[in-house]
């Protein structure tokens, strides 16, 4: 028996022998794709497994397309490129790229990569649904969902948790509530996971009241809610006001000992700054060891729409001395905090410098809060300049910030055009008529005046009904 002839090959600490012949393939090969920590080295032992025939067994060609697909030091298109070589990949190996597909930028080609695989007759399991619904999740394909939940049904894997808890996320995402609670109601039993999947739903899509009910349903259930589950809740509270609640969670996590991380410390900072106790909520804050820009937009939204403003400019400054890089929410935040302050030229200043100092394209929002400060400040041509300067198309707030300006500083002349402006992107806001009404008859213009109120009889105007919301604690 003539003996194998063995080549030493090494990369980065790791080691192997292979054979010059293909008669003999070693069997750790495939171990040593989980190992690599880039894709240099994943190209190495795929050339051995090539080169031993390794790769033509699929336990070992799905280490390395595993590697490849979900791995930080991976690459997708590479990924794609072995298991287009692959005759025969097995379940494991589509669901492993149509995981990866469906977390990439482009969720489409999980959707894609499914049809292709029920083309060639291809059974999905348990595990391939959940990935194919998490690419309809972030690729918002309700239509797709629902061909999906068909499948779903159709291989009997409908009341697999796993995949109701995909159907409850795409539903609720692409915003059709109905039937995601359809898809929970329907289920004989429920994981928290479950529960927490559609408590997470209402909250998200702005059916707060529907999501503390759940919530309550849930705790009647003798279900223990989790951090995920609280901090959706928390989310609830803030919107809806409930800071009765909202305190009970807060409560319920001391006694529990639940430890006040990231996601769940941000949801109780904002839950106290939405609802104005902005003390508690400074309390929260300090007592977070971690936090993240969403903890500093919470707390200097919070304190700036409370009319806190300079302790929300002071937070500002600490954010930027601690070094933490803002976003666009915070821009918004500290930029309406310096206009309720009065603080006019910092406004300008942050506003001029935000693409500079911190690489943020102003949008509407923040195009929004100039035009405030200018027309608080009395700048209104200057306002009026920025708003036709904009990339963005003004919309009936922005104008309407300015005509309120307009009114406060009595210019009719700005009024006028910023009426016409108003009227042509919605020809049915009749208040504004009312607006230049009572400014003609301030300035004493009558014949002004006389006309404008024929013109308000001509288009039939009807002034909108007034309509308020109490919060009654029982």
């Amino acid at each position: 028996m003539v003996r194998p002839k063995w080549k030493v090959f090494r990369f980065k600490g790791l080691h192997y022998r292979h054979l010059y012949t293909i008669t003999y393939a070693p069997p750790h090969l495939s171990l040593l794709a989980d190992q690599c920590t880039s894709l240099h080295q994943l190209k190495q032992i795929h050339t051995q497994m090539i080169i031993t025939a390794r790769i033509h067994d699929n336990y070992a060609a799905s280490r390395l397309l595993s590697f490849c697909a979900l791995s930080e030091y991976g690459n997708l298109s590479y990924a794609l490129r072995i298991f287009n070589s692959i005759n025969e990949p097995n379940s494991f190996m589509w669901n492993t790229l149509i995981r990866a597909q469906a977390s990439s930028s482009n969720p489409k080609q999980a959707l894609l990569l499914y049809v292709k695989m029920r083309r060639l007759c291809v059974t999905p399991g348990k595990h391939t649904f959940p990935f194919v619904l998490k690419a309809c999740s972030n690729a918002m394909c309700v239509y797709v969902s629902k061909q999906v939940h068909c499948h779903a049904i159709k291989f009997g894997l409908d009341l697999d948790l796993h995949v109701v808890n995909g159907l409850i996320r795409a539903y609720s995402v692409s915003r059709v509530l109905k039937d995601a609670r359809r898809v929970f109601d329907e289920i004989p039993e429920r994981n928290l996971s479950t529960w927490t999947t559609m408590i997470c739903g209402f909250a998200q899509n702005d059916r707060y009241s529907d999501a503390i009910q759940l919530f309550e349903r849930m705790l009647k259930d003798g279900m223990e809610p989790n951090g995920a589950t609280l901090a959706s809740v928390l989310s609830a509270c803030a919107q809806s006001g409930s800071l009765q609640l909202g305190e009970q969670i807060r409560v319920y996590m001391e006694e529990n000992g639940i430890e006040l991380g990231v996601i769940l410390g941000t949801a109780l900072v904002n839950m106290y700054a939405k609802n104005g106790v902005v003390v508690e909520a400074e309390k929260c804050f300090s007592g977070m060891r971690e936090r993240n820009i969403a903890t500093w937009n919470a707390m200097i939204c919070g304190l700036a729409v409370h009319g806190h403003a300079k302790e929300a400019i002071n937070f500002f400054k600490k954010l930027e001395q601690e070094k933490v890089m803002p976003n666009d929410i915070t821009l918004v935040g500290v930029l309406s905090a310096c206009c309720h302050a009065g603080l006019f030229d910092d406004g300008e200043g942050i506003f001029h410098s935000m693409k500079e100092l911190y690489g943020i394209e102003p949008k509407i929002e923040h195009y929004g809060c100039m035009v405030d400060i200018l027309g608080r400040n009395g700048k209104l041509l200057e306002a009026e300049q920025l708003i036709r300067g904009m990339i963005w198309k003004a919309d009936v707030v922005i104008w309407g910030s300015l005509l309120h300006a307009c009114q406060r500083h009595e210019n009719i002349d700005i009024a006028e055009r910023v009426v016409k402006e108003i009227l042509l992107l919605n020809p049915n806001s009749h208040g504004v008529y009312v607006v230049l009404s009572n400014m003609y008859a301030e300035a004493e213009r009558w014949e002004d005046v006389v006309k404008l109120r024929k013109r308000m009889k001509e288009v039939s105007l009807k002034k909108t009904p007034g309509w308020s919301l109490v919060n009654v604690a029982t």
